[in-house]
């Protein structure tokens, strides 16, 4: 049988093993007075589904 090993419980990881946070991408707001104008500029123009009869 092999003896207890010591250990040492730290409160959180070492300084050493902390990695930097990513960078916090920067976000902007727009506010948009006629939201069907954004919707209908949009939609797809294309027929891909009109060939699938389900």
């Amino acid at each position: 049988m092999t003896p207890p090993v010591p250990v040492t419980i730290l409160p959180g990881p070492p300084a050493s093993a902390r990695r930097a946070a990513p960078p916090i991408a920067a976000s902007a707001v727009t506010a948009v007075l006629d939201l069907d104008a954004v919707v209908e500029s949009a939609e797809c123009s294309c027929d891909a589904g009109d060939d699938n009869p389900h």
